[in-house]
């Protein structure tokens, strides 16, 4: 500004000299000329001063517009971009003076503002990649009890739409009671709190660890309330199956043990002196021994197959001949319950990657289940078709069939359909967890279709290459 300042100065000077030049003039006019003469020499000399010093003003003021408005022009400009946002508008001003160091100053602070949104934004970015995907459901509740966030977790769960639940009432909107007592619990108590609690979503029921956490900001301001589900359903499942498990094992057990136990107890107490008893009770107690390592086989198959480090022996195989050869093998057990046993492919050979051993184990069990479950005079159908990269294969009967809601469950350990036939039949109760357990490592699938009276299709889906 001082700059403008002097130039201030040296306009007015210059007009000043002009002033004290025109009286001078003036005087030398009134000497000189007459008077008629002299006023227009007078007026002439005025409108020539008086357009010199328009002229000299316009000048002067396009230069100090041009070398100070316009510049506190471009700052003011930029400084208006970034008020809106706009922080990569800088100021360019090729001049050393006070207009610089403020335009300088401005770009300093767009910069700085600019770095500082990055960093915000790269914060919120991380913020929000960890909210959608930190495995568990969040809900965000403030301190009126308006839902102000709700992310990924919690909408797969419940299957919800975010639209309504965000800037609700929580009470209103969230269905489970539980849950809304567990929201005024932390309000009341502005305490963490912890509960366990089973919820029925669309057809199933699963269980969730909630746990609600009060949300204190400085100066003990109350903020709201953070809700955090986390699904622990196959926890429980896997809880439960152990606790069956122990408890079926058990059971299992003990009722061949019982009986060899009593049939020898018997036979020592006298029993034995009769031949005809005798034989009777060592065929049972042969019987039920043949159970009892039947059983203890089958769970020494089914630990063995869970260990984390079993392989399969995998080759290129011929289903169709492994079919073939797996048909004859319980051809006797289907022939003496009068059951058709057919076995239909329609293209041979069908060459898979597999371990032969194993799947032939698998078929064994499915087809002599089949067997099992088909009353007299009835039919089991087993086909083979060949997709373009994968093989289906069908294990049909006409035997009692399943209800809906036991066929989710038929492939636990231990779970009987008819629990006293699959006992007189000889079955563990295991293998149908192995055939699954054996095929999965195959990285198939096995499906049911069945029917009350109308029997059971297991199909099983085998890739053709999958290693």
């Amino acid at each position: 500004m001082n700059k403008f300042r002097t130039k201030l100065l040296i306009a007015v000077s210059i007009i000043a000299v002009l002033v004290v030049a025109l009286e001078i003039l003036f005087a030398q006019i009134f000497k000189t000329y007459e008077l008629n003469q002299m006023y227009g020499q007078i007026w002439w000399i005025i409108s020539i001063s008086i357009w010199v010093s328009f002229i000299i003003t316009i000048y002067l003021g396009i230069r100090i517009k041009s070398q100070y408005t316009k510049p506190i022009e471009k700052v003011t400009k930029v400084a208006i971009e970034l008020a809106k946002g706009n922080y990569r508008a800088r100021a360019s001003i090729d001049r050393r003076d006070e207009a610089e160091m403020l335009a300088t100053s401005i770009n300093m602070l767009a910069e700085n503002l600019q770095e500082l949104v990055r960093e915000q934004e790269m914060q919120q970015d991380r913020l929000t990649a960890l909210i959608e995907n930190i495995g568990a459901g969040l809900i965000l509740i403030d301190s009126r009890g308006t839902i102000n966030l709700v992310n990924k977790g919690f909408i797969d769960i419940f299957q919800v739409e975010p639209s309504d639940y965000l800037n609700k009432i929580y009470y209103q909107v969230i269905d489970y009671e539980e849950i809304s007592y567990l929201v005024a619990e932390v309000f009341r108590t502005e305490q963490k709190v912890k509960k366990q609690l089973l919820l029925p979503l669309a057809i199933e029921r699963r269980y969730f660890d909630v746990y609600g956490v009060p949300i204190i900001g400085t100066d003990n301001v109350w903020k709201g309330v953070l809700l955090v589900f986390h699904d622990i359903t196959e926890l429980k499942k896997l809880e439960q199956m152990r606790k069956d498990f122990v408890a079926n094992v058990s059971h299992e057990l003990k009722t061949p043990v019982t009986s060899i136990k009593g049939f020898t107890e018997t036979l020592l107490d006298g029993a034995m002196n009769n031949k005809e008893t005798l034989e009777a009770f060592l065929s049972i107690i042969l019987k039920e021994s043949d159970r009892l390592q039947s059983l203890i086989q089958d769970l020494l198959e089914l630990s063995k197959i869970e260990q984390q480090g079993f392989q399969l022996n995998i080759q290129k195989l011929d289903l169709h001949d492994l079919l073939v050869e797996v048909i004859p093998l319980l051809d006797g057990k289907a022939m003496a319950k009068d059951i058709k046993l057919e076995f239909i492919s329609l293209q041979e050979p069908v060459f898979i990657q597999g371990d032969f051993d194993r799947l032939k184990q698998v078929f064994i069990n499915l087809i002599g289940n089949a067997i099992t479950y088909t009353p007299e005079k009835g039919e089991v159908t087993v086909r083979l078709v060949d997709q373009s990269d994968h093989v289906m294969i069908h294990v049909k009967d006409s035997g009692v069939g399943i209800e809906k809601e036991e066929i989710p469950r038929i492939f636990e350990r231990f779970y009987r359909v008819d629990r006293a036939r699959s006992r007189n039949s000889g079955g563990t109760g295991l293998g149908l967890a192995i055939v699954k357990h054996l095929v999965e490592a195959h990285h198939g699938h096995i499906n049911v279709k069945s029917s009350p009276g109308q029997g059971s299709e297991f199909i099983i889906e085998l890739k053709k290459k999958w290693n």
